[in-house]
């Protein structure tokens, strides 16, 4: 059974806000809660029906509060529920920057989707940083945190003055940006140690970015579309840096 005080709490988590102040956020669905459990990410309360509690022989020093499916609707953001919802602490972020390998860079990405997807794209290339500037949507957004379908776990989102970080970088680090009128990315030599910077769905890379990337990549367009998806673009651009 859950208690008022609790759905009020759960439900609060769907703002930044309150995300802030508790430094909890919520994970949804067997696939991702089982991605936390088998995380280093600390579990504050697990709410799940008495058919999921029966099927995954959870820890004993982990809470769990059996409820019913009606309940779970009730705290849910998904417009149908899961048979479970994990209530998960933040955990602290880290203040480096680690710029071994391939980077990527998201100047304002706003649309939960597209970060949740970059994110997942980003395990499946073994790329393990994303640094972020301070207003691209947060990570711990339920529906970022939905679409990474767990990859979340494994990928390091870090929040910071972009502008400053890529001024810092070391000297063998090759800073590229992807625009719609850059160098075609088959026939650039890849540096292996790189940070690849993607902007705003609508406006691209700010143009204080844009002026201090080292090299400015495309997509080689053959059809008539005029723009790709942010999320789209990372996946190729990858696939180009990474195998």
């Amino acid at each position: 059974m859950i208690s008022k005080n609790q759905i009020k709490f759960v439900k609060s988590l769907q703002k930044k806000k309150f995300r802030l102040e508790s430094k909890c956020f919520v994970v949804e669905s067997s696939k991702n809660v089982n991605e936390i459990l088998n995380s280093n990410y600390k579990i504050q309360q697990i709410y799940a029906t008495k058919n999921w509690i029966e099927k995954y022989k959870i820890r004993d020093d982990i809470s769990i509060n059996q409820v019913n499916q009606n309940e779970l609707q009730r705290i849910s953001s998904l417009k149908t529920a899961s048979d479970v919802l994990a209530v998960v602490y933040i955990p602290l972020e880290k203040s480096d920057f680690y710029f071994s390998g391939i980077n990527i860079v998201l100047d304002d990405v706003k649309d939960p989707g597209n970060l949740g997807t970059i994110i997942r794209i980003c395990d499946w290339f073994g790329v393990k940083n994303i640094y972020c500037s301070q207003e691209t949507v947060d990570v711990y957004n339920p529906k970022v945190v939905q679409s990474t379908m767990g990859s979340i776990t494994r990928v390091d989102v870090i929040y910071t003055n972009i502008r400053r970080m890529i001024q810092e970088v070391a000297i063998n680090v090759e800073v590229y940006g992807a625009v719609m009128d850059g160098d075609d990315i088959n026939q650039i030599k890849v540096n292996k140690n790189s940070l690849i910077v993607f902007g705003n769905e609508s406006n691209g890379i700010s143009k204080e970015i844009k002026d201090i990337i080292s090299e400015r990549i495309t997509i080689n367009k053959i059809g008539e579309a005029e723009s790709l998806n942010v999320a789209s673009s990372a996946a190729i651009i990858l696939n180009k840096f990474c195998n």
